[in-house]
């Protein structure tokens, strides 16, 4: 005679049909080296409150000057880092020893090219055309000539020159807006200087000749 099957428990929503015995309370054992730690941590954090609070420097606040002191920052660009010719010295290098550390654009191209966007080797190209080859120091034309000059155009020039004077490759000391002169006077340096933070840069507007 078979045996009666017996009728399966009916499941309620929401209740697990298995169920995990009960984990047993853990013992917390006395740890030697974790008492050190925290000994260890509760002196530091004495110590940090009673000392000055440190500004946190980072990559990107090192380039821009920020979080360091005022008396010791120097303007240290991106190129300088690269090449090595970041300096601490608060007085610029002459532009005579900078003359002298290249002989042609190649020599130029060739070192700044890894730094150096196209469109920024293409106004330096221009400007050391009309300086350095001609055995000058400065150079004056307008925006509109050297963006032509340079295949850019005019904002984009605009824009690529202020980015060589922040790297500290070139300068524009002086800038004419008259009825008789109109234009910028360019300087070209063959290696990044250490300008002041506020440009040392004369405007002539509506001046006379």
């Amino acid at each position: 005679m078979a045996e009666p099957k017996t009728k399966p428990q009916r499941r309620v929503a929401g209740k697990s049909k298995f169920r995990l015995p009960d984990r047993q309370p853990r013992v917390s054992e006395i740890n030697p080296l974790r008492e050190l730690l925290h000994e260890a941590k509760a002196q530091e954090e004495a110590l940090a409150a009673t000392s000055t609070p440190q500004v946190r420097t980072t990559p990107v606040k090192r380039i821009a000057g920020v979080g360091q002191s005022p008396s010791t920052t120097s303007r240290n660009t991106p190129a300088k880092k690269i090449a090595g010719v970041a300096r601490s010295g608060t007085a610029p290098p002459s532009s005579a020893s900078s003359n002298i550390l290249s002989t042609s654009f190649g020599d130029f191209s060739k070192r700044w090219s890894p730094i150096l966007r196209s469109g920024q080797m293409s106004v330096c190209r221009i400007l050391f055309e009309m300086t350095y080859e001609v055995g000058e120091a400065e150079c004056f034309t307008s925006m509109p000539k050297l963006a032509a000059a340079a295949g850019l155009k005019e904002r984009q020039c605009y824009n690529v020159v202020a980015q060589l004077e922040q790297l500290g490759f070139i300068e524009r000391p002086e800038i004419f807006n008259t009825p008789t002169k109109k234009g910028t006077v360019f300087r070209l340096f063959l290696s990044p200087q250490d300008f002041p933070a506020e440009p040392n840069r004369r405007y002539h507007i509506g001046e006379e000749d």
